[in-house]
């Protein structure tokens, strides 16, 4: 049970550096533009996950950073490993009627995003499918196994 609370401090740091890096702050400014509140060493303790961390100074501290708590928090995925490389063929995707509308609208800002014109297949990445889950109300996991079910799925080996 200690193995288990100390990786999840430990992801709990990482996520927190992350979102700390991404605002392109370092400990020291984060000191300086909470006016003293969040220590510099305490933050990186958190972030080492040298200290402990209430529920309440999570909070506190995300509301500071301005991020949701959510973004600290991800349900895990039945097979990570399955989820490395989503192909969809995007021919199969145009034949299904309007269960798919959620796609047809994603896949459409996807292509213009990264100009990939071929309309032939497309890549999700791990955070395309998290988008896609939540427009369908559902798990990455359960979402990943009805594009299964769908047939959309191209997997990377029939592609050579």
């Amino acid at each position: 049970m200690e193995a288990i609370k100390k990786q999840a401090a430990q992801e709990l740091g990482a996520r927190l550096r992350i979102i700390r890096k991404s605002q392109k702050m370092s400990l020291q400014e984060v000191e300086k533009k909470s006016l003293g509140h969040w220590k510099a060493v305490v933050i990186g303790s958190y972030e080492r996950a040298d200290r402990a961390l209430s529920v309440g100074k999570l909070a506190e501290l995300l509301h500071f950073y301005q991020v949701p708590i959510s973004s600290c928090f991800s349900m895990p995925s039945t097979d990570k490993a399955e989820f490395r490389e989503l192909i969809l063929d995007l021919h199969k995707i145009r034949s299904l009627g309007d269960e798919v509308a959620p796609i047809h609208r994603y896949i459409s800002t996807i292509t213009t995003k990264r100009e990939d014109w071929n309309g032939q297949i497309l890549s999700l990445r791990k955070n395309d499918l998290e988008t896609l889950a939540i427009l369908f109300e559902t798990s990455e996991s359960a979402l990943y196994e009805q594009l299964k079910k769908w047939g959309v799925l191209i997997h990377p080996q029939q592609r050579e």
